[in-house]
């Protein structure tokens, strides 16, 4: 008897010791901690996101944020654009995200604004940028269309030169007071009928007077 009372102490402390060889190993981080997911790189805002761009990693509970995504939540951000610039091992909530909109509909296509057509335009005309179209000789309001891409003679992309100091933002139309180019044209993105009503417009085709095309910038923008 006093034997096996031994041999059930020895296997009592074992068990003991290999709980807490557990707790440490698997228990404390199960218990104290949620795996969440967290950016693997910086993530710049407007970055169209992918599986790639995450990592999983454990956060002890009391520091996750409010909605931080699971790994199993991958799938909801697939397609989705950045809203925000989001650090590197920052966690990742949904309202960092939005639905990438700057993309062509089934009945869209890129289309060409002849800068002969064009009476006004600002030279801070960016792709992404939202812009209504009014036509002159009482024509008014022609419709709103988004900028896919702003062009310079060579057909090379007008971006921001770059943010001075204390500039308060590219996104922000009144903050471009450089270009890397001279604007030569824009590219919008439209319908068909859409376009072929700018260019009847402009044409005065159907026994209308030709119109000459204005451009007003928008303070909205899609993301690009």
């Amino acid at each position: 008897m006093k034997k096996i009372r031994s041999i059930v102490g020895i296997l009592l402390i074992l068990s003991a010791v290999a709980g807490l060889l557990f707790w440490e190993w698997k228990g404390r981080e199960a218990v104290l901690t949620d795996k969440v997911l967290v950016a693997a790189a910086e993530i710049q805002k407007g970055t169209e996101v992918n599986s790639d761009m995450f990592l999983t990693i454990s956060v002890p509970k009391k520091n996750l944020l409010e909605g931080a995504l699971k790994p199993i939540d991958t799938k909801l951000l697939q397609g989705k654009r950045a809203s925000q610039f989001i650090a590197k091992n920052g966690q990742i909530i949904i309202d960092y995200f939005r639905e990438n909109t700057f993309r062509l509909q089934q009945d869209e296509s890129i289309f060409v604004i002849d800068p002969d057509w064009v009476v006004m335009r600002s030279s801070a005309l960016r792709r992404g940028d939202v812009v209504d179209i009014y036509g002159t000789n009482g024509l008014g309001f022609l419709g709103t269309f988004r900028v896919a891409y702003v062009k310079d003679a060579a057909e090379r992309e007008v971006r921001d030169a770059g943010e001075s100091e204390g500039s308060c933002g590219s996104e922000d139309i009144l903050c471009r007071p450089d270009s890397t180019s001279v604007i030569d044209h824009i590219e919008i993105i439209s319908t068909f009928r859409e376009y072929e009503y700018l260019v009847q417009s402009v044409s005065g085709e159907g026994g209308a007077t030709p119109a000459a095309l204005i451009l007003v910038q928008r303070g909205d923008r899609v993301d690009s």
